[in-house]
């Protein structure tokens, strides 16, 4: 095929030459016999033989040179099929690319021809086209390029870029290649001169002179080139484009750039430059910055303030403004760019802010034309046309025959507001690069490129961050690049709802049920060790120093007219640059977004009439009757009257919703910034109700009220998206760290009581600084939100939203019942929820109705938890919390200053309470263990504490129990518990709760409201007794003898006598049969209480006559006790409990041995004398202190009567001094030092305040104090000399007695003389003792 087309071209060139040109005749038949002698074997073998031939291709060489279009023709297709084939030997080709450069100026066919050539040339001769062959060719390409001929000069334009780009490729290829001995090449760099190979050589030399052609400026090797500036830059882009790598290789090409392409784009955008040159450079540009912007920090910093001062409107001309934005566009799509532009301009000090002042210029350019974008109080959608007629459509569309009007196109340019249909084009000017002059613009076009650069710019960071908060784990990751893919969409979604429904992405389980699982998300400033922590520390500092602009720039046209698309958008751009600000912890712009959005999701009030509910807790049936216009259901109604009133649009529940997803996703991490959530939510609920909707807190209840006003479908929409968001909010508190959900409890809580309008005295302590000094929740109102701050109307108004804002509050209780049930009161919230509930139920302050709901509010969370303990957990100390709660709330509720217990709300408060401890009863009864002490206080607090004036003086030994109960309804209510404890749970209860069920069921038995429950009482009172004596622990039967005794009798001292021998008699009797734990028992229980009874009884206001039957009621019951003790010695021998009961007895005594009565301190230590020497007895000296008894008789000399002065205290005396001689008999070693010194002291006081003997002398013989003192004196050990010396000084003290002088001597009738003689015998036998 080759020999045959050459034969045919060569044959034309001789026939055609004949005679004009000889020498191109005889060079073509010289190759023409060179072609025929060859061997015609095959193509490749041919191509071989001719490149062994360098003079074959002279004649095709000498007839291009001609100016004879024939010949020019027949040698460029000769030369065209050399190359092809690859016939042309390599020094040859100097020749050939100077044939083709003479055949520029040719014929079309013959340029066309040329420029097939090229690639051919390219592609087999690349390893020869270096230095001047490739200039040559670059030549030949530039003269087509300036070609008038549009079809070459689009065809040389490709082949310059393809020239350009193999110029570059191989100089990659050479870079790959080991370095060994090639010819270097010195260029200038910035930093001198590099030596570089012979194809980079070239390929900087082509780059200059590009540049250099661009500027208009003499080239250094393409001379005589010419090149146009569109081109030129188009030629540098699609090399950038491909080749970056290997430019940002070589220094020598980037300096290029530096210094001759970004001064050729600062001056062209500085100037009044074509539209298609300026978008070229506007591309190129782009390009820099994406590829080279390390490389070229103060190019770029020029050429970026200028393009952020073209976005000025008095800068440049609209579609240049737009240009500048459409790049800025570009630039927020690529996060790491944005961050990159960040860390090396912004936070440079040195270097200007291209970032921050081009957020700057964006708050400026969008409050630039208010009326164009429809700014105005609240954002405003656009008019549809679904309920307009066809035709008028038509019309408006511009599509009726005849109709005067433009285009639809053309009518849409310049309406106000930011629409999809009018607000952008189809293609974007940086774009156009084929457009001469620029397109006409829409008049919001540039600021709806605006609102792209914010929404943009709120997604790179959310898109870059979010995904260090979650943990590593697959799911997360694979949902998270869903996500991630879903939010590099430019242009919203028809289908917003399912969108903004969705929380961001965030770390915590959510499945988390227990405190061990429930996580804080991470923030992504403390991933020091991270890779990537550097660009996270920049974000962190981009957000901290872009937030006020950005956020102003939201806020303008969060009130401008904006179609639902945008709109949705921006929402979406508020809310994730919130959650970012979020995770990082940075609470002012956090708070500060968060309070934007709440701003804008509740309504603008309006003056007009409003109806003011009375309404009591928000239950579905009590709201739809309100609805239903039942007036007698609600108490008095306020007429209508004219105030505020507000109309809630879908875009405020769309900022609602935006608002409660943020809160889901930052839970964990919100502080105090749940205030601003749940204030937001509580004003809606607020406005709801103020326009007879129907609120939030409602949405499950499936009706349709006639009496309210048809919503629109989006209203409608979007209302139920929000009860979505809602549900999800209170539902992922349950996932909080314990310390994340007391945060926001206590916000919620701070928010209750603000609303109400409780005195502070109401509030719990931790919450009283958190409502005076929180930034949201202010006293004495809601400030923060201004569109809503005058909405409550009265006092209607404030127990309506009241009772609103304690229904939410019991919603996110309820989603936490699983917390309060596995944490403690302190972690979990429950003690300040249960505070702030208790604290409204037992206000006077507060109204019926918010009364009423606190106490149903505490009902229903309580009875979740039992539901829960039944299922899931274990109950007791869960339980005992919930019963601590009623309890507390019961007793506040009757004791609350100031509160009238006849009050109907007082009374169904209480009776709730009641409910509520019947529901734990019957679903946790068997597991109540150690909190029936609580279920019986509970019960009992049904009654009436008696009077005490009424018994005033009256010597009591134990309180009168209540009988007169508050309300026969609550005496009711309170029975059925207590008819369930009776029939079902006296197997549980523990021994010491008999005496409290006895005592209630004493209470009803004696109540004269409600004969019936009498009668049962008593019924149930045999049933406990049968149940008890079916046992066969005798114990049983003694606590059940005692507790009826003391519920049947009187208290009156008469009746305790015979009470107390009836006791002790039981005793008496199956004693011995008591095991020694149930011994103890008794003591603690029974003997116990009967002591402290006596002990706290108040005698110094007694008759004589009541003091002397207390006192022998005394007597009684302390002989009583001790030989009970005596009783159980052989059984608590050896017993730990021997130990207590006796430290205990004497602890009892030692208090009435304070009543100053001789009659029981005769008893108390007669009696203890007796229990001692049953002590020994029995062995157990051991298992008791004899210290404490040693402590009792130490601290107390009976020696005066606190009612008799001069009663005979001798008996006393004595029994005082024999229970020291037992003593002394028990201990180990006898007295020791102290005690022998105390020991004379104390018997020295025996003998000098003992009473007169009556009708007895102590002249000739010693009283039975004085013998029993001085044989007990002898008792002293004597083995030390002080010890000795104070015997005798007390001894010579006795002697010394008898002649004490009358004004010393009281006692008349006593001489001391006897004694006086025994003691000097005693005195006698101590100077004897050896010393």
């Amino acid at each position: 095929m080759t020999s045959q087309l050459l034969s045919s071209e060569l044959s034309a060139l001789i026939q055609d030459s004949k005679k004009k040109n000889p020498d191109l005749r005889n060079a073509a038949e010289k190759s023409f016999a060179d072609l025929k002698a060859l061997p015609n074997t095959s193509e490749a073998q041919l191509a071989a033989d001719l490149k062994r031939r360098p003079d074959f291709v002279k004649p095709f060489v000498l007839a291009c040179g001609t100016k004879t279009p024939k010949l020019a023709a027949s040698g460029v297709t000769g030369l065209l099929r050399l190359v092809v084939s690859n016939g042309l030997s390599s020094d040859s080709l100097r020749d050939v690319l100077q044939a083709f450069q003479e055949c520029t100026s040719s014929s079309l066919d013959v340029q066309l021809k040329v420029l097939q050539a090229l690639p051919s040339l390219l592609q087999n001769y690349a390893e020869s086209l270096k230095g001047r062959l490739l200039t040559a060719a670059f030549h030949v390409c530039f003269s087509l390029h300036g070609s008038k001929t549009a079809v070459v000069s689009n065809t040389a334009a490709a082949s310059l870029q393809q020239l350009l780009a193999f110029t570059f490729e191989n100089v990659a290829a050479e870079d790959g290649l080991p370095s060994g001995n090639e010819t270097m090449v010195a260029v200038p760099t910035p930093e001198g001169s590099n030596a570089v190979h012979k194809t980079a050589s070239d390929a900087y030399y082509l780059l200059n002179d590009i540049c250099l052609l661009m500027e208009g400026s003499q080239p250094q090797v393409l001379d005589n080139a010419r090149l146009t500036p569109e081109f030129g830059l188009e030629l540098l882009e699609s090399l950038i484009v491909v080749h970056i790598d290997t430019i940002a290789k070589h220094p020598e090409d980037v300096h290029i750039l530096r210094t001759r392409l970004m001064p050729f784009i600062i001056r062209t955008l500085s100037e009044k430059a074509s539209y298609n040159v300026t978008v070229r450079t506007v591309r190129l540009l782009r390009l820099l910055l994406q590829q080279l912007l390390p490389a070229m920090i103060v190019e770029i910093e020029m050429a970026m303030s200028l393009i952020n001062h073209l976005l000025d409107p008095s800068s440049s001309a609209t579609w240049k403004r737009v240009l500048c934005l459409e790049l800025w566009r570009d630039i927020h799509d690529d996060p790491t760019l944005i961050r990159s532009l960040y860390t090396h301009f912004d936070h440079v000090k040195e270097i200007k802010n291209l970032v921050g002042d081009h957020l700057a210029i964006l708050v400026r350019l969008a409050a630039e034309k208010p009326a164009l974008i429809g700014l105005g109080q609240r954002s405003s959608g656009f008019e549809t046309h679904h309920n307009l007629p066809a035709e008028q459509i038509a019309v408006e569309a511009g599509g009726l025959s005849g109709a005067i009007n433009l285009p639809a196109d053309e009518m849409n340019l310049n309406k106000p507001g930011i629409n999809a249909k009018w607000s952008s084009v189809r293609t974007s000017c940086i774009d156009q690069v084929d457009k001469v002059e620029p397109p006409i613009l829409p008049a919001t076009y540039l600021y709806s490129l605006v609102l792209i650069c914010i929404n943009r710019f709120s997604d790179g960071l959310a898109k870059f961050l979010l995904p260090f908060t979650v943990q590593f784990d697959e799911k997360p990751k694979r949902k998270l690049k869903s996500s991630a893919k879903h939010q590099n969409q430019e242009a919203p979604r028809t289908d917003r709802h399912e969108e903004l429904t969705k929380e961001p992405a965030i770390a915590q389980s959510t499945n988390a049920s227990t405190p061990s699982e429930r996580r804080m998300p991470v923030n992504p400033l403390r991933l020091k060790d991270h890779e990537k922590s550097d660009q996270i520390r920049m974000s962190a500092l981009m957000v901290e120093h872009c937030w006020p602009a950005l956020l102003a720039t939201s806020s303008t046209f969060l009130n401008a007219s904006l179609d639902s698309e945008y709109y949705h958008a921006l929402i979406r751009s508020v809310q994730r640059f919130t959650q970012v600000a979020g995770v990082l912890d940075l609470e002012t712009p956090r708070d500060a977004f968060l309070t934007t959005l709440a701003k804008h999701a509740v309504p603008l009030a309006t003056i007009g009439p409003v109806r003011t509910p009375v309404l009591g807790s928000f239950t579905n049936q009590q709201t739809n009757d309100f609805l239903d216009g039942d007036e007698t259901k609600h108490g008095d109604r306020r007429e209508p009257h004219s105030h505020f009133t507000m109309d809630l649009s879908p875009r405020n529940l769309l900022c609602l919703r935006a608002l409660l997803n943020l809160g889901t996703a930052l839970g964990p991490v919100l502080h105090h910034s749940w205030a601003i959530i749940f204030h937001c939510l509580h004003q809606v609920d607020v406005a709801l109700i103020a326009t007879s909707q129907r609120p939030l807190i409602h949405a499950s209840v499936d009706r349709t009220d006639e009496n309210e006003t048809p919503e629109i479908d989006d209203l409608k929409v979007e209302k139920s998206a929000v009860e979505v968001a809602v549900s999800r909010l209170f539902e992922s508190t349950s996932n909080l760290p314990n310390e994340a959900f007391t945060q926001a409890l206590n916000c919620l809580c701070s928010l209750v009581y603000n609303v109400s309008g409780l005195p502070m005295d109401h509030a719990p302590d931790h919450l009283t600084d958190q409502i005076e000094s929180s930034p949201t929740v202010t006293r004495p109102r809601h400030n923060r939100l201004a569109s809503v701050s005058s909405v409550r109307i009265n006092e209607a108004s404030t127990s309506t939203e009241s009772v609103i804002i304690l229904d939410r509050t019991m919603q996110v209780a309820q989603c936490n019942t699983a917390r309060f049930c596995q944490s403690s009161s302190t972690d979990s919230g429950w003690t300040i929820l249960t505070q702030l509930l208790i604290g409204h139920l037992c206000s006077s302050a507060a109204v019926a109705e918010v009364r009423i709901s606190a106490a149903r509010g505490l009902d229903s969370l309580i009875s979740r938890i039992t539901s829960f303990l039944g299922r899931n957990v274990s109950p007791n100390e869960t339980i005992r919390r919930c019963l601590e709660a009623l309890s507390s709330a019961v007793t506040c509720l009757w004791e609350s200053e100031g509160n009238n217990e006849g009050s109907s709300s007082s009374i169904e408060i209480h009776s709730t309470a009641l409910e509520s401890l019947l529901s734990i009863l019957e679903r946790c009864g068997d597991t109540l263990q150690s909190s029936w002490d609580l279920v019986f206080s509970i019960i009992n607090s049904v009654f009436e504490s008696t009077d005490s004036s009424a018994t005033e003086g009256k010597p009591r030994l134990f309180e009168a129990a209540a009988s007169a109960s508050r309300s026969p309804k609550l005496a009711r209510s309170a029975f059925s518990s207590l008819q369930l404890i009776c029939s079902d749970f006296l197997a549980s209860l523990p021994d010491r709760c008999f005496l409290m069920l006895l005592n209630i069921l004493n209470c009803f038995c004696s109540q004269s409201e409600d004969f019936n429950t009498s009668l049962t009482s008593i019924a149930l009172f045999r049933n406990v007794s049968d149940f008890l004596q079916r046992g066969d622990e005798p114990q049983s039967r003694l606590l059940v003898d005692e507790d009826v005794l003391r519920c049947t009798t009187d208290r009156d001292l008469v009746d305790v006598v015979s009470a107390l021998h009836t006791l002790f008699g039981i005793f008496d009797t199956c004693g011995d049969r008591l095991d020694a734990g149930a011994w103890a028992m008794c003591f603690r229980l029974v003997f116990s209480q009967l002591l402290s009874a006596m002990v706290t009884t108040k005698v110094n206001s007694m008759e004589d006559s009541d003091f002397r039957s207390w006192d022998d009621t005394s007597v009684i019951l302390v002989r009583s006790i001790s030989n009970t003790f005596n009783q159980s010695l052989g059984t608590l021998s050896g017993h730990q409990a021997l130990t207590f009961v006796w430290d205990q007895l004497l602890a009892k005594f030692a208090l009435l041995l304070n009543r100053h009565s001789l009659a029981l301190s005769r008893a108390i230590f007669s009696s203890l004398t007796e229990n001692l020497v049953e002590i020994e007895r029995t062995s157990c000296t051991r298992s008791i202190s004899l210290d404490v008894a040693w402590g009792l008789w130490v601290d107390s000399v009976p020696a005066s009567d606190a009612l008799q002065k001069d009663a005979d205290n001798n008996d006393a005396l004595l029994a005082f001094v024999q229970y020291v001689r037992q003593l002394h008999h028990m201990l180990p070693v006898g007295f020791g030092p102290d005690q022998a010194r105390a020991l004379m002291v104390k018997l020295k006081q025996c003998i000098i305040e003992s009473a007169a003997v009556a009708y007895g002398s102590d002249i000739d013989e010693m009283t039975s104090l004085q013998k029993l003192v001085l044989e007990t004196l002898a008792l002293v050990p004597m083995s030390a000399e002080e010890i000795l010396t104070q015997l005798v000084e007390t001894v010579s003290s006795f002697v010394g007695l008898a002649y004490r002088s009358d004004e010393n001597n009281t006692q008349k009738s006593r001489t001391y003389i006897a004694l006086s003689k025994a003691a000097m015998g005693s005195l006698d036998s101590l100077a004897k003792q050896p010393s």
